[in-house]
């Protein structure tokens, strides 16, 4: 791979200011510098240059939780009212069943989907086989593929053996406390500890998830178990979700992505400062159930929190920047003027801190994987990040995993 000197009007390195009339130079994959573009040029005669021109280079989009595989459940969603209903609604459907093609064809669309809206990283949860393995490993994304584990397939699931490579890597992902019991969860970690492999978990999510933790009369056992034949398990009594998970040692080891919480305590935030724990927002996914609002006020004074589309399961669709939007005017609400810097934070440095990537990509800085998007200035604001907030689709015009072009909507212009 050649050695290339980019330039733009604006470069977002996110982990520090933004740099007008910048530039970067990417060699092997690799961000090998950045700063003034004029500077640049004289420094790097020899570089071939490929000028952006108008608008914002900066850090791809991190989708830190999706399932590409559920694309076509979203045709068999009808009315609901909260999360047991819906959930109830899911169970039914795939009890009718899915053949492979479409459960790939719901894959390769959405891979389309997150390349469209700036997206270079998905951490995608795996609850087929595999079945989308292949089509992602072939795709450009960098992967971080979560193994679904449930109750269920516990005989099925390899808790040993993980594939990487330099844009794949396999965790496990225990589904959520209802659905897996104590001795899986348990699997999970000693997994967990051997490997020194980060893994994730829906968490905290619904009030039905509470009332199951406390072992109190549940819309999960009562509703939900019987649909799917399963029993219920023993289990500690826990006043919270998160308390649940902390009284089995499930976060001593840190390096666990926590996915939802919504239902978390003040208190509680005030322990996950002091423990490695990342936390992914769906916002849309959140209103789309009904399940509430997370603390954003507090969970922004963290550093691991990232922001996903869920899936269309429970989403209009998988648009990054969509997600993005609703997720400033959550912050808004919240943070005020600081709303749409967390934003962009949460969909970049902050959703590699809570894949726990953040050594590798999230930000433009020397050593960093050149994991890029470029978007034109056709709606621009006077600050940067809002500028980004308010782009769509039609305003990407680049995307770069690891220094490979995924995406252009027109060829680049070279200065010698």
């Amino acid at each position: 791979m050649e050695k290339l000197l980019i330039s733009a009007d604006t470069i977002l390195p996110v982990s520090s200011d933004p740099i007008k009339d910048g530039a970067l130079v990417v060699s092997g994959g690799k961000i090998e510098d950045i700063g003034n573009a004029s500077v640049l040029r004289g420094k790097y005669r020899r570089v071939k240059e490929h000028s952006l021109g108008s608008g914002t280079l900066l850090p791809g989009f991190i989708n830190a939780h999706t399932h590409l595989e559920l694309g076509w459940i979203k045709k068999k969603v009808g009315n609901f009212k909260g999360f047991t209903s819906w959930l109830q609604q899911i169970i039914k459907a795939k009890k009718e069943g899915v053949t492979n093609q479409e459960i790939q064809e719901s894959v390769a669309d959405g891979i389309k989907a997150q390349i469209e809206s700036g997206v270079t990283t998905v951490g995608e949860i795996s609850s087929y086989g595999g079945l989308d393995i292949p089509i992602l490993k072939h795709s450009g994304l960098r992967t971080i593929l979560f193994r679904e584990a449930v109750d269920s397939k516990e005989g099925m699931m390899d808790f040993d053996t993980f594939k990487t490579s330099s844009l794949y890597e396999e965790r496990l992902f225990p589904h959520a406390p209802y659905s897996c019991s104590p001795g899986l969860l348990e699997k999970t970690l000693n997994s967990h500890r051997k490997s020194n492999r980060p893994l994730g978990i829906h968490l905290a999510e619904s009030k039905e998830e509470i009332e199951f933790v406390n072992r109190k009369a549940n819309a999960i056992e009562n509703e939900i178990f019987p649909l799917i034949d399963k029993k219920s398990f023993k289990r500690k009594k826990a006043d919270t979700p998160f308390g649940y998970l902390k009284s089995m040692g499930f976060f001593d080891h840190g390096g666990v992505t926590t996915v939802h919480m919504v239902q978390v305590s003040s208190e509680e935030i005030k322990e996950i400062e002091n423990l490695d724990i990342g936390i992914v927002l769906c916002p849309r996914s959140n209103l789309f159930l009904q399940v509430g609002i997370p603390p954003l006020r507090e969970y922004s004074r963290l550093k691991r929190v990232g922001v996903g589309t869920d899936g269309l399961s429970s989403n209009y669709n998988l648009d990054f920047f969509e997600e993005l939007r609703v997720l400033h005017l959550l912050y808004s609400e919240a943070l005020g003027r600081e709303a749409s810097y967390e934003t962009i934070y949460s969909a970049t440095l902050g959703g590699a801190g809570a894949l726990f990537l953040e050594d590798r990509i999230g930000s433009i800085e020397i050593g960093k994987e050149a994991d890029l998007i470029f978007l034109n200035s056709k709606d621009d604001f006077n600050n940067p990040y809002l500028s980004v907030v308010s782009s769509t689709n039609e305003n990407l015009e680049l995307v770069m995993v690891r220094g490979n072009i995924l995406y252009s909507k027109k060829t680049i212009s070279s200065k010698n």
